[in-house]
């Protein structure tokens, strides 16, 4: 197995877990039993295993290829996804974008509060290109979270 299939393949493990994580807490049921009793519920380390890879596998690379997120609506995505991240890797439990960047706002330091809120406003204009200082941010915020995450690592 080559460097790249193991990389997929951990990073299609990370996306199953969340999506069976999310499914079971939160899916709608529309005709058939309810998820809640078809799928074991998700334990809190294994969501952080995922957020884990999904952090090394997709935002982790950004480092070495930043060319990527000059677009607005992908610097916004990594950013508010860096917020879901660690807000994974310190509670056990994945929460919307919206949940997870109002609390790294509350919760992290004033500059990456800063580059939420304007990651947030992004959203709406996804074609525009990214402010220099909002891809540097990134960036930064990128390496941050790996910091942040060598605690949970296993």
């Amino acid at each position: 197995m080559q460097i790249e299939d193991v990389r997929l393949s951990r990073a299609w493990w990370a996306g199953w877990v969340m999506l069976r994580h999310v499914l079971r807490e939160r899916g709608v049921t529309l005709a058939s039993p309810a998820p809640r009793t078809l799928i074991d519920p998700v334990p809190p380390d294994e969501l952080r295993q995922a957020a884990l890879a999904e952090l090394h596998n997709w935002e982790a690379p950004l480092l070495d290829n930043p060319a990527q997120i000059e677009n607005r609506g992908y610097q916004s995505y990594i950013v508010l996804t860096l917020c879901r991240i660690l807000y994974t890797l310190q509670f056990g439990e994945i929460v919307s974008k919206q949940v997870a960047a109002h609390w790294a706002q509350e919760t992290l330091d004033q500059r990456w509060s800063t580059l939420t809120e304007r990651a947030w406003a992004g959203r709406k204009n996804p074609g525009l290109k990214a402010a220099s200082g909002d891809v540097n941010g990134t960036l930064e915020f990128i390496q941050y979270a790996l910091e942040r995450s060598q605690q949970y690592e296993t």
